[in-house]
Order: structure tokens, then C-alpha cells, then sequence
């Protein structure tokens, strides 16, 4: 780890030197029009990527102010009037769990599902003359996980007592259809026709050609077996009726009261094929598109709704000088500097073109697996400034745009990808940088790290405790509490996870001081785990597990002093490439740390012989011989121990760590708490951009 004093800050005059040097080595782009920015760019929504392209929703619900056009292929298929909303979602495997005419019964089992799933649907339709209610659960890749899903809930119980008018059964895709009809209204007075015989009937879509056109899809299947039965008893209404090719595109409408839960509110939910593709464009671009399943968040551009490895995917097409108006507000504070703003609009901008289409079917998605884009409301009056003040500009390298990653906070220096991150050569990105990323820390008080009198260890903040003028038979000082119901919390900090107390001081009440820190901030902060908790967070990872965690510590450090490996109990862990390391020890903030291992020390006995904690292979345990001359073996709590130097500290008879770190995220690329640093000094974003990135220039698009 390095050390704080050459990290915490940086004088104007020795980075002046240093940004000289590297602004010498890139000027901003000579090369005019040298590269291409695209105009659009396409943003996943609700993507997890932990093993494929699956979406984390199974129902999309989707409104705009201004009102909505919905197209298919380019053609209209419906128009959704101002602040209503429209749900998709796919045409799959489901459990119907439920079907029965009384809503509230309906309303209730639908309440209970959900407690326990988001996949859980209300759908309102018309069979044997009268109005029933299906409760539906899941979209699945198969008919039998979909039986899996009936057994399950019927198992669980959720439907016991109610009035139903089917057993639970699967749904599936399969179905017949009549048609075409002239217009919608025709296709729903045939969809009650066949309803009038007991047959689920939906109105549906299909391309004729390159046009939608009505037809009603007659069934929910879960395999082509029934299609025959299913098509006999349709034709008795008298229409023909069709088997239609399984892989021809469609899009079901059905009646959705999932939200709503009352009759006469439905919301029409699309239910696409997996070929399907539609369009959802606000008719006026000012007010973009709401997505409830979002955090209600709008957005500019349009949103295109398809299937992808079976699963409803949303994409926001959006311009992509629009869609950094809302990177740029998500990722840094609208009242830090303009020039901040500037060169976090051309690193983002820089790092969407260079993503190309990165996931599949779009080229970014909207969290930090790429860049943080909330939607409109994360604009603001500083990121639009910023962003159209740069408007076209990337970063380049040897005449290609580069990948101009970026991270929170780089703890006072920036990563090297060859050594510590990624393991990859990157010339751009393999420096290693002094940063002024102190910020966070600017109006923090430091905190006290204490123990109370029954060996408890935790933190005050340093104005609520003074020096008593006392000290305790160990000769160590006591200080005191200046007030009432004063705070001791497990970490430097009085917010977030490790913020709620674990006492409380009253004054006068007295405290022997371990250490001194700084507040928990994401340049500088502390996590204490026990072994169980590494272990467990170790072995989700690791390519080879680890038993009992007895010993922890960094074997190996990069250029930036950033841990590149850990040994557990004296071996290698292997995570993969060293960024791994920080979900592998708990999801740390990052990996330039120290460990601290509290259980780890050596006592000398009074026959001069050393041991050493934790003794491997043995159940040997710590006697302490007291002034009576009576040994007692020590227990779970902390000990205090006087090293050879006379400082005390904090160890325990079990292993417990306390990592020590600086900085938020991988710290390659740009700091942005850095970049706000020179931005304060002075500095133009483009002299803050070729700090950060090594030899680059700033080239503008080429079609401008």
C-alpha cells in the first residue's frame, strides 16, 4: 500500500511538470476527421450477464405524457394514448396456476405469487359466455419447467380454497388461428366467438408480407399434440381454421389487470414470438418514455422490444449526443467543475463507440457494467453544457478510438492493466498516475478507533472524546466522552451498512484510543470480515477452495501498489485476473489495500520460548498468567497487546481481518474524482484527459 502522504495531495506546481510532459506526448487531434461517431446508439435495459444475455424482468410496462406510436417493421399497430401504458412480455412456457371468475380470489392468489416472484401475471378474457381471470407465473424455456412450476405452486398451496374453473396446467406457444380480419375490432368479435366454446382466444399480429395484419390465436398450448383437437373444435364457429407455421413472428394481445387488479382497467399486454420485433416511439420526443419496471425512469429515443435467448429484451435506441447528457449526470455531481464535465462527456463517449455492439443486440447496457445511464432525470444544466461543448469528440489511439474506461476513485493513484486489473496490454492505459482523488475526504473529521471497557472495538468520531489526563494500569491514556449518547459504531463512518451503533457513551465515560483514521469515504476506507465471511466470499470464486481461513495476506503488488494476489493459509488464491480480487474478499471498493490479520501475532513466554497465533495443526490455546500468578485461557473477545515498541493493539484468539484500502473501482483510465481535482487547479479537460490516458489525441468526428 502506498503511503497516504504521497497520494492525499498534489501541488499545482509538480503537476504542472507532469501534465506538460504528457499533453507534450498527444496534442489534441492534428488529424482532422480522422474517425466516425455514430449518431445513435442502442442501450439494454434489465440485462444480467452473470452466464448469457438474460433479462432480469419478464414484463416490460412502458407510457409516455405526449402518448405513444407502437410499429411493427415500420408499419403502425397501435397508437397509445398520452400518460396510458402498454405492457410486453414474451409469448412462452407458463404455469397457469389459477383460472376462475372471481377476481378478488384471483387478486389474492395473484398477491401471494408475487410475494415470491416478479414473473406473475393477471389476464383478464371471455370464456363459455362469461368473465374468468388467469393467474400466470413465469415464462420458461420449456414445457416441462413450466410443470416443474405448476407442481410447485400447487404444492405451495397459493390457490387452496379458491373456486377454480381448471386445474393448474401449462401454457405454452402452441395454438391454431382464423383470420385475417379487416381491423381489430373485427378480430375481437371473432375472439368471442370462440371463447363462447370454452377456447382461450386472443387477438393477435402477424406480418403479411411486410404489413401487420388481425388474425385470433386460438389456444395456450404447451406442445403441437393439441393442435389438432384444438382445430376441430374451433372450426364449428365456422371460419377456417389454420395451423400457422411455428416459426412465422407474432404478437398476442391480451388483457392485463396485473397492475391495476379492478375489471375495467386493463392494460394491453403484447405477448411477442420469439422472431417478433417491435417499436415504441413517444409521438413527442420531448416527453420520452417512462419504464415502470425502471425505477420509473424516462427516456429519450425509442424503445425497441424483441426476445433474446428466450427472454423479453428492451433496447433504448437513442442519440448518442442525448443519451451522454444522461451519462454524463449519472456518473459525476452537476455542480462539480464544467471542465469535469467535459472530459467525462468525451471518455464516455469515447468508451460507448469503441463498445461497438458489445452485447449482442446493443452496444452498451445502462449500469456500470458499461456506464451509468439513468434516464432523463439524471440530466442536468452542467452535463448537457458538457456534453455539447464537446459534442463528436473522442479519444484516440494510433488512429483508432479507444477503450477510455474510467472508475470513482482512483485512491491517489492510477491502476496498471498489464499488472493489476485486467492482465491485458494496453498502452493507453498501463501508467500508473498520481491523482489528486482527496475530495471525498475535504470537511471529514478523522474517528478514533477505540476499545470500551468490555473489550468491544469500534469507532468514535474524534470531537466527541478528549484526553482525560488519566491513564489505566497499563500505563495507556484514557479518554473521555465530552457528551451524552455518543455514537460507537463499527466503522469510521455515520452512514451506510457499518454506520448503526454498537454503544452508546455518556460523558465522562472513558476509552483507550487504538488508532486514529480517517472518516470511510470512497477514497479511504476500512472493512472488518470475520473468517467464515472471507472464506465463504473466497470460495464463490476461487478456482480451488479453501477450508478453515487461518491466514490471509498480499503476496503480490503491481506498479500502482494495488494487490495483485493474496495467499489464503500460505497459498495462492486464484480469482483469475487481479480485479477479481475485490468480489472475492467481499466486494471491496478496490484492490489497493492492506490486510490486517488481528488473530495473527507471536507471544513470548516467560521461558523465552515464541508461539505463534494461529497455530496451525494444533487446538493449542493462549494462557495469560495474571499478577496473582493464576493463567486463564483467553476467550473470543479482543485482546490488547503491547508490541515491542510499546504501541498497542487489537488481536483476537480466532482470525478476524481488517482491510485497509483507498480508492472506488478498478482505477484504470480517468479518476473522476481526480478529474474534479484539476479541474479545481485549473486545468481544461483536455489537459485532464491526456493525463489520464497515455499518448492519445482528441480527434472530432468526421461527419461533422
Amino acid at each position: 500500500m502506498m503511503k497516504a502522504s504521497a497520494t492525499l495531495t498534489i501541488g499545482r506546481k509538480t503537476m504542472i511538470g507532469t501534465l506538460l510532459g504528457a499533453v507534450s506526448l498527444g496534442m489534441i487531434g492534428s488529424t482532422a476527421h480522422a474517425v466516425s461517431v455514430p449518431d445513435h446508439i442502442r442501450v439494454a435495459l434489465f440485462l444480467d450477464l452473470s452466464s448469457k444475455y438474460q433479462a432480469l424482468t419478464p414484463a416490460v410496462t412502458l407510457s409516455s405524457a405526449g402518448g405513444m406510436k407502437l410499429t411493427w417493421n415500420g408499419a403502425a399497430i397501435a397508437t397509445v394514448n398520452a400518460g396510458k401504458s402498454v405492457r410486453f412480455a414474451v409469448d412462452g412456457y407458463r404455469a397457469i396456476i389459477l383460472e376462475t371468475d372471481d377476481l378478488a380470489a384471483a387478486t389474492s392468489v395473484l398477491k401471494t405469487v408475487q410475494r415470491s416472484t416478479n414473473a406473475a401475471l393477471l389476464i383478464r378474457l371471455s370464456k363459455n359466455g362469461k368473465t374468468v381471470y388467469q393467474v400466470t407465473e413465469g415464462n420458461y424455456a420449456n414445457a416441462a419447467a413450466a410443470a416443474a412450476a405448476v407442481a410447485k405452486w400447487t404444492n405451495a398451496g397459493v390457490a387452496a380454497g379458491v373456486k377454480s374453473l381448471s386445474a393448474p396446467v401449462v401454457a405454452g406457444p402452441w395454438a391454431v388461428e382464423a383470420g385475417p380480419y379487416a381491423n381489430e375490432a373485427a378480430a375481437a368479435a371473432a375472439v368471442a366467438s370462440f371463447g363462447a366454446l370454452g377456447l382461450d382466444a386472443f387477438v393477435s399480429q402477424k406480418l403479411t408480407g411486410s404489413t401487420p395484419s388481425y388474425y385470433v390465436r386460438i389456444g395456450q398450448a404447451s406442445d403441437a399434440s393439441a393442435l389438432a383437437e384444438l382445430k376441430n373444435k374451433a372450426a364449428s364457429v365456422g371460419v377456417p381454421i389454420l395451423i400457422p407455421d411455428a416459426s412465422a413472428a407474432y404478437v398476442v394481445l391480451r388483457n392485463d389487470l396485473t397492475a391495476s387488479g379492478t375489471p375495467d382497467a386493463a392494460v394491453p399486454l403484447y405477448a411477442l414470438s420469439a422472431s417478433a420485433k417491435l417499436l415504441a416511439a413517444p409521438v413527442n420526443a420531448g416527453n420520452g418514455i417512462l419504464v415502470t419496471e425502471r425505477s420509473k425512469r424516462t427516456y429519450r429515443g425509442n424503445m425497441e422490444l424483441s426476445v433474446l435467448n428466450g427472454d423479453l429484451a428492451l433496447v433504448n435506441d437513442v442519440p448518442l449526443e442525448q443519451y451522454l447528457y444522461s451519462v454524463v449526470g449519472s456518473e459525476v455531481p452537476g455542480s462539480w467543475p464544467l471542465e469535469t464535465q467535459k472530459a467525462q462527456a468525451v471518455a464516455a463517449r469515447s468508451y460507448a463507440v469503441f463498445s461497438g455492439t458489445g452485447f449482442q443486440i446493443a452496444d452498451v447496457v445502462d449500469t456500470t457494467l458499461s456506464q451509468t445511464y439513468n434516464g432523463i432525470g439524471a440530466e442536468n444544466a452542467n452535463s448537457v453544457a458538457g456534453v455539447n461543448a464537446t459534442a463528436g469528440e473522442v479519444l484516440t489511439y494510433e488512429g483508432k478510438v479507444i477503450d477510455a474506461v474510467f472508475s470513482s476513485n482512483a485512491g491517489g493513484v492510477t491502476a496498471d492493466n498489464a499488472t493489476e486489473i485486467w492482465g491485458s496490454s494496453t498502452p493507453y492505459l498501463a501508467s500508473a498516475a498520481q491523482s489528486p482523488d482527496a475530495g471525498p475526504q475535504e470537511g471529514k473529521l478523522e474517528w478514533y478507533k477505540v476499545a470500551l471497557s468490555d473489550g468491544e472495538i469500534g469507532y468514535v468520531r474524534s470531537d466527541y472524546l478528549v484526553y482525560s489526563g488519566a491513564k489505566n494500569e497499563a500505563g495507556i491514556p484514557l479518554y473521555a466522552s465530552t457528551g451524552d449518547g455518543v455514537s460507537v459504531r463499527p466503522s469510521p463512518q455515520t452512514a451506510g451498512a457499518g454506520a448503526n451503533p454498537i454503544a452508546k457513551l455518556y460523558k465522562n465515560d472513558q476509552v483507550v484510543v487504538l488508532d486514529k483514521v480517517l472518516e470511510y469515504t470512497n477514497y479511504n476506507w476500512v472493512e472488518t470480515f470475520t473468517a467464515d465471511q472471507l472464506a465463504n466470499s473466497i470460495n464463490k470464486r476461487a478456482k480451488s477452495k479453501i477450508g478453515s481461513l487461518q491466514t490471509l495476506e498480499v503476496s503480490q503488488r503491481g506498479l500502482s501498489g494495488r494487490v495483485s494476489e493474496i495467499k489464503a493459509n500460505g497459498v495462492p488464491v486464484d480469482v483469475g485476473v487481479p480485479d477479481n480480487l475485490r468480489g472475492a474478499l467481499g466486494s471491496l471498493k478496490s484492490t489497493l489495500f492492506d490486510i490486517e490479520e488481528t488473530g495473527r501475532f507471536s507471544v513470548v513466554g516467560a521461558n523465552g520460548a515464541q508461539k505463534n497465533f494461529p497455530t496451525e495443526g494444533s487446538a493449542s490455546s493462549l494462557q495469560i498468567q495474571g499478577a496473582s500468578g493464576a493463567a486463564v485461557t483467553a476467550g473470543s473477545s479482543n485482546l490488547f497487546v503491547l508490541n515491542g515498541d510499546g504501541e498497542l493493539r487489537a488481536a483476537t484468539t480466532d482470525p478476524e481481518f481488517v482491510i485497509t484500502g483507498k480508492g472506488f473501482g478498478h482505477g484504470l483510465g480517468m479518476s473522476q474524482w481526480g478529474a474534479k481535482g484539476l479541474a479545481d487547479q485549473g486545468y481544461d479537460y483536455q489537459s485532464i484527459l491526456q493525463y489520464y490516458y497515455k499518448n492519445v489525441k482528441i480527434e472530432k468526428d468526421g461527419g461533422e
